[in-house]
């Protein structure tokens, strides 16, 4: 976040909590909740619910990259490896190379989607 978006979102929490305890207030003395102070009510619970979601999603991108560098590491390793087969029978075998590395990726793809 920077820091616009910081103070807006300050500025925000400050004012749904304001109107929470509004509402809290006039449930504890009347017994009932108006539609005044249900919709910041409600709108606070789904920003505290849209904060949560982000929080999940930024912890789920975190993790989906970590999953895919070491996909990267795997095939980098696959190429070395065909690349030393190449090496090993004169150069003659990299189109079967490209297609067991292209095998490779989507066993490793289809073992990553499980």
């Amino acid at each position: 976040m920077n820091i616009f978006d910081e103070a807006t979102h300050q500025i925000l929490v400050k004012f749904l909590d304001k109107k929470v305890k509004d509402a809290e207030d006039e449930i504890a003395a009347k017994g009932i909740l108006s539609e005044e102070h249900a919709i910041p009510l409600l709108l606070k619970t789904q920003f505290n619910h849209i904060v949560h979601l982000e929080s999940e999603l930024t912890e789920l991108r975190k993790l989906m990259d970590l999953r895919f560098e070491q996909i990267d590491k795997r095939f980098e390793q696959i190429n070395k490896r065909f690349e030393q087969i190449d090496k090993r029978f004169g150069g003659g075998i990299t189109i079967l190379g490209v297609g067991f590395t292209v095998l490779g990726f989507l066993i490793i793809l289809f073992g990553f989607l499980k």
